[in-house]
């Protein structure tokens, strides 16, 4: 096993005992039980449990958001292919364990030094990277006119899936159903590519 296997091996492992039992539940103990190894291979990685925690955040976002960088438009339709990307992301961030990481995160980013800005830059700033890029084309194509791609690309994630993370963020006793996260997607698609005023300045 390579010393990048061996890491990636740790990461994981320790990601999901982080998920399952949140931050103060794991142990560097802990996560060598679960890898095996000795304590100084696990030592020479990862200095302390902070470290781990944000190198285990920073891959398992890497991970749930490679459907997003891979991403391949089906269609030639801009409002079909905005649709179908507000989809994948639905897939990567309403998750069980992406909701999870994100309370983990929230928690605790206030103690851990760089935990948000690592969170931020491999999470929702990939994410709106992605989308931001596709805004772009189709300003280039002609299509949109839009000034900032990037922030264009956030206030559309935040039309299409905001209300639905925050429920479920916050545990909210009435979740969106899934025919409900579409017509959300959608929706947000339409006015932000339409509008919603009837008589357009």
């Amino acid at each position: 096993m390579t010393a990048t296997d061996r890491r990636q091996l740790i990461t994981r492992a320790a990601g999901e005992l982080f998920i399952a039992r949140g931050y103060a539940g794991v142990s560097m103990e802990d996560v060598l039980t679960a890898v095996g190894g000795s304590k100084a291979t696990l030592y020479r990685y990862f200095t302390d449990k902070s470290a781990l925690f944000r190198a285990s955040v920073e891959a398992l976002c890497d991970e749930w958001s490679q459907p997003l960088h891979t991403f391949t438009p089906g269609s030639a339709n801009l409002t079909e292919t905005l649709v179908a990307l507000g989809e994948h992301f639905a897939g990567v961030v309403l998750t069980p364990e992406a909701i999870a990481l994100h309370r983990l995160v929230t928690s605790e980013a206030v103690r851990i030094p760089g935990l948000g800005e690592v969170f931020a830059e491999h999470g929702p700033n990939a994410g709106h990277a992605v989308l931001g890029r596709c805004l772009q084309q189709a300003h280039d194509d002609g299509l949109i006119k839009v000034e900032d791609p990037v922030r264009a690309a956030e206030q559309l994630y935040q039309a299409m899936l905001g209300h639905a993370q925050m429920r479920l963020l916050t545990d909210a006793p009435v979740k969106l159903t899934d025919a409900e996260v579409h017509a959300s997607i959608k929706e947000a698609v339409r006015v932000f590519l339409h509008g919603a005023s009837v008589d357009p300045v």
